[in-house]
């Protein structure tokens, strides 16, 4: 079975992914983790604003929002 990395940006509401990798550098990447993304985390997407950004994601019962072009920086496989 192919497995589908995309960036955290295209996951739709309602859509889960798996962190495989985050492309920031420096205390971008810094703050990605004290957020709880580290590889292997699973997030869900709950919530799009109207123009796409900021979106609301999940990750291990916590809720935050990120600006689309953050999020463009994350890498997730798909979960179906």
């Amino acid at each position: 079975m192919e497995k589908r990395r995309i960036r955290l940006d295209a996951l739709r509401p309602g859509e889960r992914g798996i962190l495989r990798e985050v492309l920031m550098r420096g205390e971008a990447a810094a703050r990605m983790e004290e957020l709880g993304l580290l590889p292997e985390t699973e997030l869900a997407c709950l919530y799009r604003a109207p123009h796409a950004s900021p979106a609301a994601y999940a990750v291990g019962g916590a809720v935050f929002a990120l600006r689309r072009e953050d999020a463009a920086q994350i890498i997730v496989e798909a979960v179906r």
